[in-house]
């Protein structure tokens, strides 16, 4: 009877490590293998910032326009919905200080990840500064009305700040995501 008692305490200490390690908080996004991004608090020298923009995303063949509404506070924190041209909601995703970031999905598009999307915000949107010390396993260079992000040699993504939008090209993962603000 101990051995069945020994066997079974086994077995749910490993159910329940098994549960904690899949559902913990991952801090950082992968923007290419063993480099990415930490999803950090936003910068104290956004006392306030609260913007709508228009977001075109192309992958391979596909695109999609979206509309990104964000408030950013350094009191706060962040948070950031985003909906289809239509207006219905593709997801929701805050981020208190010093706390995780929590999203909810309203429509279930399986490759979206909203933490991509929020890293996607921070590299064009964050001063550089802040930048270089959130990144892991890359370096970002700014040049003329460019950014640039690298792993070694590796150009894995470029931001190009034009006079009424910004593009971002993400080599690694083959999209572009135009930004057009509204406000």
């Amino acid at each position: 009877m101990s051995r069945l008692k020994t066997l079974v305490i086994a077995a749910m200490v490993l159910l329940l490590a098994s549960c904690a390690s899949e559902f913990a908080v991952k801090t950082g996004v992968d923007l290419a293998p063993n480099a990415g991004i930490y999803l950090m608090d936003p910068p104290a020298s956004f006392v306030a910032d609260n913007w709508q923009q228009v977001l075109e995303v192309s992958h391979n063949d596909e695109s999609h326009t979206l509309l990104a509404q964000l408030d950013i506070n350094s009191l706060s924190g962040i948070n950031l919905v985003v909906m289809t041209a239509q207006g219905v909601p593709v997801f929701q995703l805050e981020k208190a200080i010093s706390g995780p970031v929590k999203s909810k999905k309203m429509l279930p598009i399986e490759r979206l990840d909203p933490r991509y999307i929020l890293a996607d915000i921070m590299l064009v949107h964050w001063p550089v500064e802040v930048l270089s010390s959130q990144l892991y396993g890359l370096k970002i260079v700014a040049k003329d009305s460019k950014r640039l992000l690298y792993k070694g040699d590796e150009l894995i993504s470029e931001i190009r700040f034009l006079e009424e939008k910004t593009e971002l090209v993400n080599y690694q993962r083959n999209y572009k995501i135009i930004f057009q603000r509204v406000n």
